[in-house]
């Protein structure tokens, strides 16, 4: 007589699919909140919280914090002109 393991049923398999498509936005929300929390911290000038909100993130997020605060700073410059007597 053969041994044979059931097979998991469909319902468990999406269910499983769905914790681990869970388990990647949770972590892509959670770098997205360290960056903001980042931002704050440098616009309050507590650099050091910002440094600290920094260094959990992976580099590949950190160049994406970069390009962005640089086309950020670009934009805020463009429109202060824009204002400026």
């Amino acid at each position: 007589m053969a041994d044979q393991t059931p097979e998991t049923p469909e319902w468990a398999k999406a269910l499983q699919n769905a914790a681990a498509e869970m388990s990647k936005g949770l972590a892509q929300a959670s770098r997205i909140l360290a960056a903001q929390g980042a931002m704050g911290w440098t616009y309050r000038g507590d650099l050091e919280a910002a440094r600290q909100a920094l260094a959990a993130l992976p580099p590949d997020h950190l160049q994406e914090i970069s390009a962005a605060a640089a086309a950020l700073a670009s934009l805020a410059d463009e429109a202060l002109t824009q204002k400026a007597p």
